[in-house]
């Protein structure tokens, strides 16, 4: 047995609930409901936050074994170097040291391997690879990307709803009003029927008017935004406003992915959003490569296969859903 994989002692019931909520959190089918009860649990004692902050070592280790993985595909593979790669080490014994560290790896994972406490306690979440239709109000329905988190906010003009991260499509209808707020503005339409596209992702906000009208309110000042129209903004309002290409912005509604000369570093990220596991650059990858090419959402690895075979890169595969291309 590979002495990383080796168990030192058994686990007691609470090491193993603790594990038990790592596999759930790290499954990308956990809900709204699962994050409540996360935190629930770890409310309920202080030994289950202990448990679930034990290994403060091991969290470190995740960290270094992501930033390896690239040096590790180019070396040549000793015997057993898969079997150390397993989805135990990642989990690690990772349930533990202070109760600060867990709430660190719950908030910032390691890789983005699992979704935060933070989005998971939203009213609504979706995991890696899901979208979700709903209807809010009579007037006003949406879909949700994957790995994306909406909640209800009160606001100065009353109920809105605040992306805490993901992408989110927007439909209002005549006569009724959308507050949305996304990182530090807030996109508000309420004269008559829009179509917004609004995507946090990175600290980023990009907001793409695809029907309608819709201004941003933000510290640093107004915005407006008409039919086919699009702008970004942080912390900074920048107050440029672009042509949106509709067709590339809402294609993920159709299940699809289009890429127009975009940097592949650019494209792997978003591949990342969709599919379960990580996909890094290795050194052989020209992370600024153009791009181009139609992808479909439910089958990232074709995605890669696709990207590899263009580019003429090496794809390496490790256990957990590990992938290098360059």
């Amino acid at each position: 047995m590979d002495p990383d994989d080796r168990p030192h002692r058994t686990l007691d019931a609470v090491e193993r609930q603790a594990h038990a909520w790592l596999v759930r959190l790290t499954s990308g089918e956990a809900t709204a409901a699962d994050g409540r009860r996360f935190r629930q649990w770890c409310a309920t004692d202080s030994r289950h936050r202990e448990a679930f902050a034990r290994a403060r070592r091991q969290w470190e280790q995740v960290r270094l074994a992501g930033e390896q993985v690239p040096a590790a595909a180019r070396q040549p593979q000793a015997p057993g170097l898969a079997r150390r790669w397993s989805r135990r080490a990642f989990l690690g014994a990772a349930i533990a040291a202070p109760a600060s560290l867990a709430v660190v790896a719950a908030i910032r994972p390691p890789l983005g391997l699992w979704p935060s406490v933070s989005a998971m306690a939203a009213d609504f979440h979706t995991g890696t690879g899901e979208r979700l239709q709903l209807a809010l109000t009579p007037q006003l329905t949406l879909e949700l990307d994957t790995q994306s988190s909406l909640r209800r906010r009160m606001g100065a003009g009353g109920e809105g709803y605040e992306l805490v991260q993901g992408q989110a499509a927007f439909e209002t209808a005549a006569g009724s009003r959308l507050a949305l707020y996304a990182g530090p503005g807030c996109v508000i339409a309420d004269e008559g029927a829009a179509r917004l596209d609004v995507r946090n992702t990175g600290g980023h906000v990009r907001v793409t008017c695809l029907r309608g009208s819709a201004r941003i309110e933000h510290p640093q000042g107004r915005l407006r935004l008409q039919a086919g129209q699009q702008t970004r903004y942080d912390e900074r309002l920048s107050g440029v406003v672009a042509e949106a290409v509709a067709a590339e912005v809402s294609a993920w509604t159709e299940g699809m992915l289009v890429f127009r000369r975009a940097p592949l570093r650019e494209v792997v990220d978003e591949i990342n959003r969709y599919r379960r596991g990580r996909v890094l650059l290795g050194d052989g990858a020209q992370a600024r490569a153009p791009v181009s090419g139609r992808f479909r959402i439910d089958d990232p690895d074709a995605a890669l296969e696709q990207l590899r075979l263009t580019l003429s890169l090496e794809l390496r595969r490790f256990p957990g859903g590990i992938a290098v291309l360059g």
